[in-house]
């Protein structure tokens, strides 16, 4: 059933038409069709944003290991990747306009800049890096490794510009300390690229069962097999910044973060906190991938399904336990004090339409292009078939 196209074309088609019912009342009804209020202003859309566009630096970021830094066991990735890369950005500037209330309040923010304002610049440089990304892409079709080469230098210095930026406009906002500090920008890259591993790891896995070609073994073993193994990298790195984050948190008791970590470890989300985020993100990958035969493919896909859906949860836990925590002091209070949130149908709907979305997007442009890649050497464009030699001239 996973590798039946119909079956997928089925469920994104009902993603989106979910998708679709909750961006039309979010429309027509704005903000009270979302759970947010006076108290905890950003809501779940945030989440998902970050998700998406968290997703997209890191595939762009995985892609670079091979047609950039020309590590050959990751080469074959690129075409996939950067396609993925620019559908789940795409997806994200969906969810994000509809969390202003209209998509046209986007273009509002670029004619009306603010220069001092993290939130314009990270729209300005993920609007770079989009345009950068689609001409990686079209260089990647034509084979053309040397100008991929270039632009895929430009994508990733805009994605860990533009990615870092993100991290700021929540680490700029001094008010909600559990946000605030340069952490959030170290964080967000690192945690991009093990989105991005996993990711591909789902993906690749899916195809493979699909187009059994040789362009899915390098150097002798699965591709999958090798994103396994930067799963781990990845996912040993999350646990670290993890584990760093409630010593710090809890270590000195101070107003806002302290609180905020308690929100996590023994407050309202406490059970998605050890269940989803440290159990489906962390706990359960890692297990499946270093107990013996863990880089088999059905293993590492095993993995990477747990691991997406602790990400995504990661990023719902990151966008409320920073808001939770009341701004002004609650008289009489002993223990701390958590502001009420809720996440409606209307912002579940555009999430899910957003994935069905990607899903959609993904299947046309398996259709539509040869996403193959074959591993290639230095100055290979000499050697480029004459196709694309004639085309060049042309």
């Amino acid at each position: 059933m996973l590798t039946n196209h119909k079956f997928w074309y089925a469920v994104s088609g009902a993603l989106i038409l979910f998708g679709a019912a909750g961006a039309l009342n979010i429309i027509i009804h704005g903000e009270h069709s979302m759970g947010t209020s006076n108290y905890v202003p950003w809501g779940a859309l945030i989440a998902g944003y970050v998700f998406f566009v968290v997703s997209s630096t890191g595939l762009s970021l995985v892609a670079a290991l091979g047609h950039v830094f020309h590590m050959k066991r990751f080469e074959p990735l690129a075409k996939r990747a950067v396609l993925g890369s620019i559908i789940t950005l795409l997806m994200g500037f969906i969810v994000i306009g509809l969390e202003l209330g209209s998509p046209f309040s986007m273009i509002h923010i670029l004619f009306s800049p603010n220069f001092q304002s993290a939130i314009f610049w990270m729209g300005l440089l993920y609007g770079i890096y989009l345009v950068l990304l689609v001409f990686e892409f079209i260089f990647l079709l034509k084979d053309d490794h040397k100008k991929s080469r270039l632009f895929g230098i430009l994508v990733l210095i805009s994605a860990i510009a533009a990615h870092s930026n993100l991290g700021a406009v929540f680490g700029f906002l001094v008010a909600r300390s559990y946000w605030t500090g340069p952490y959030m920008s170290i964080y967000f890259i690192l945690s991009a690229l093990l989105s991005g591993a996993a990711l591909l790891a789902f993906m690749y896995f899916l195809v493979s069962k699909v187009k059994r070609t040789e362009d899915m073994q390098v150097e002798g073993s699965h591709i999958v097999s090798h994103l396994g193994k930067l799963m781990v990298l990845f996912l040993s790195i999350t646990v670290f910044f993890t584990v760093w984050k409630i010593l710090t948190g809890v270590y000195g008791a101070v107003p806002g973060k302290h609180d905020g970590i308690m929100a996590l470890l023994a407050g309202p989300l406490s059970f998605q906190f050890y269940f989803f985020e440290l159990g489906f993100g962390m706990i359960i990958p890692l297990l499946i991938l270093t107990l013996p035969g863990g880089f088999k493919p059905a293993r590492v896909f095993a993995a990477a399904a747990f691991a997406l859906v602790g990400i995504f949860v990661m990023r719902i836990d990151l966008v409320f336990a920073g808001q939770m925590i009341p701004l002004e002091p609650v008289k009489g209070a002993l223990l701390p004090q958590f502001r009420d949130w809720t996440i409606t149908w209307a912002e579940w709907g555009v999430m899910a339409g957003a994935i069905g979305g990607a899903v959609l997007l993904y299947l046309m442009g398996e259709r539509k292009w040869n996403l193959e890649t074959a591993p290639h050497e230095e100055g290979e464009d000499e050697k480029a078939p004459v196709s694309v030699q004639l085309a060049k001239k042309a």
